[in-house]
């Protein structure tokens, strides 16, 4: 008896994490995939339509390049955005005065929604804003970072510079869970700088690294707000993520719902993925 209420204790603890995770994310899945099966014409009840959603998104070339483009988006920020904050965890663990002052200006770019930081970005980016008057004032520019040559990777800079503040609040946590002791005793060693980094540091940081970046990429390849409001997908698809192709299907150029729902799946096994890695570097060892 007694072990049948402690496990009824535990579900009940665990209740509210169930319901959220049921309603923020099986549930949406569930939709997407009943959508993805339909065809929903206007003024009339869905019509049940099997796979043939699926066939005619792996038809469309656009789902190729978007694919492509997400992925290039979200590696390339988050290996920038690891190395920001991991650059600047290890500097702002260090002992100096107004190092709380400090850190609590890190998290300035992480504090503004989205939407602004785009908003800033494109002040700062358009052929009249504050870079070429920056570069004017050295004789230099002007230039253009929201071309097709060189879009990606501005679009990908606003994203590190919103996101890198996340790696280095997960990375100083780390740090600081790590036992001084084990600084000390390598010191005793005669162990340098580097070798405490490589021998102690990276091995026992390696997990919250591991669940950081898996969080982060997740969330990038999902980000919809920053590509969208700098460059719409453009120009001639530079920056074409599927976040953004799916929208465009949905609400712009296709009007169709359950063809978008579809194409969102496409990407759904690199998520799962993602997931699956998580929840095994969570795991207590």
């Amino acid at each position: 008896m007694r072990v049948k209420k402690d496990s009824i204790i535990k579900w009940l603890y665990a209740a509210p994490g169930i319901a959220a995770i049921s309603v923020f994310l099986i549930i949406p899945l569930l939709l997407i995939f009943w959508l993805s099966l339909h065809y929903m014409p206007t003024g009339l009840p869905p019509k049940f339509t099997g796979i043939s959603n699926f066939i005619e998104v792996f038809t469309m070339p656009e789902l190729y390049v978007s694919i492509q483009r997400t992925l290039v988006y979200a590696f390339t920020a988050v290996l920038l955005k690891a190395l920001i904050g991991l650059g600047v965890a290890l500097l702002l663990n260090l002992n100096f005065f107004g190092r709380g002052l400090v850190r609590g200006l890190a998290l300035i770019p992480y504090a503004i929604p989205p939407f602004l930081c785009a908003l800033i970005f494109w002040f700062v980016y358009d052929h009249r804003g504050v870079l070429n008057a920056i570069l004017g004032i050295f004789g230099l520019g002007p230039v253009y970072p929201l071309r097709y040559e060189t879009a990606m990777f501005s679009v990908i800079m606003v994203n590190v510079w919103h996101g890198w503040p996340f790696f280095f609040l997960g990375l100083l946590a780390g740090l600081q869970a790590i036992p001084i002791e084990l600084y000390e005793s390598a010191s005793v060693d005669g162990a340098s700088t580097f070798v405490k980094f490589k021998s102690i540091t990276l091995p026992l940081l390696k997990p919250v690294f591991a669940i950081v970046c898996g969080l982060s990429l997740m969330w990038t390849m999902g980000d919809f707000v920053i590509p969208w409001m700098l460059t719409g997908g453009g120009p001639i698809d530079a920056t074409l993520t599927v976040p953004i192709a799916t929208y465009k299907i949905a609400f712009l150029t296709r009007l169709n719902i359950p063809l978008a729902a579809a194409y969102s799946a496409t990407i759904l096994p690199l998520y799962l993925t993602i997931i699956y890695y998580i929840i095994k570097q969570m795991e207590v060892k």
